[in-house]
């Protein structure tokens, strides 16, 4: 990430088009290729344009900007912001998709991921598994990298000593309940099963590269998952205390694709292209467009109460910022 902050430009002015709503447009609808706005104008959601914001860490990924149905105004990513031949974690990926989403004034963000489940429960009699074919509303997540926190550059670039993000609830419980409801009134579909956030399913986010989890990790978190009663999951995700500190309502969905890696008897790329390129991606997209029309901001949720604010002490204790 340091030859990123080697032309980090903080004077940068934010561009593009403002809205409440967003979605990262992630795994689920990677099989429609270049064509969801194709898909949204068939359910009545206009594109209203396609832009190329500006950041203080280089040219930022494409911004598209939709009208729903009902009059409003959500942007979309494609693809966490990811761009061709770019290594996401090289060209700040996150912080670009971060900054552009925090100076647009978005406060709910929707994010999908794919990928496969690491639960212990694989018999034909395990009825509660969390089992390829179903939709999974984690409660909880792991990382093993090193994720964003903060937007170097801005206020934000190192903000404990002022707020810190407690991570209880880091996937917001009432727009998981929103998003729940939703799958249910999804037209000539329905998932397996739907895992809410009371069956304590954990993410495990995705190590950002060029391979899947190794059957050693897999095990790992199959055993993790029987010790603590929480199965486990591998997947895309951005990063949730980024979106805390950020002020934003994170919705996160998780469609399992596969058995993790040496599980099963399965080849994950197989069953994976299986899904993108068969129902998935119209599915996700009318799930998607669906919550981003109708979702309300919540007000009954601890989102805010989390990012919590710190004694002035904290930050005097530290050296003052040089002069330039």
């Amino acid at each position: 990430m340091t030859a990123c902050l080697c032309n980090l430009d903080p004077g940068v002015e934010y561009e593009g088009p403002r809205a409440i709503y967003a979605t990262l447009g992630g795994s689920p609808t990677w099989g429609l290729g270049d064509r969801f706005h194709e898909v949204a104008a068939t359910r009545g959601h206009a594109r209203l344009g396609t832009h190329r914001p500006r950041t203080p860490y280089g040219p930022g990924p494409c911004l598209e900007h939709y009208r729903a149905p009902s009059g409003r105004e959500f942007l979309r990513i494609p693809s966490y912001g990811q761009v061709v031949d770019e290594d996401p974690q090289l060209r700040a990926s996150e912080w670009k998709i971060f900054w552009i989403l925090w100076k647009a004034g978005v406060r709910v963000l929707l994010v999908g991921g794919t990928s496969g489940s690491c639960d212990w429960r694989r018999s034909a009699a395990d009825e509660d598994a969390v089992r390829p074919g179903d939709l999974v509303l984690p409660r909880s997540y792991l990382t093993r990298d090193t994720m964003p926190m903060g937007l170097p550059g801005t206020e934000l670039e190192f903000c404990l000593p002022r707020q810190v993000a407690i991570m209880d609830d880091p996937f917001c419980p009432p727009l998981a309940d929103t998003l729940r409801a939703h799958a249910g009134r999804l037209e000539n579909f329905r998932f397996r099963r739907v895992h809410g956030p009371e069956a304590g399913v954990v993410l495990n986010r995705w190590l950002a590269g060029n391979g899947f989890e190794s059957l050693a990790t897999c095990r790992m978190l199959e055993a993790l998952g029987r010790q603590t009663s929480m199965p486990v999951i591998t997947g895309d995700c951005v990063s949730p205390v980024l979106a805390r500190v950020c002020g934003m309502h994170l919705a996160y969905y998780h469609v399992v694709a596969n058995w993790g890696t040496g599980l099963e008897v399965e080849d994950p790329t197989i069953a994976l292209n299986r899904l993108y390129m068969g129902t998935l991606g119209a599915v996700a997209a009318a799930f998607e467009l669906g919550f981003l029309d109708t979702a309300s901001e919540p007000t009954m949720c601890r989102c805010r109460e989390l990012l919590r604010g710190r004694p002035p002490e904290y930050a005097r204790a530290q050296s003052p910022r040089a002069e330039e």
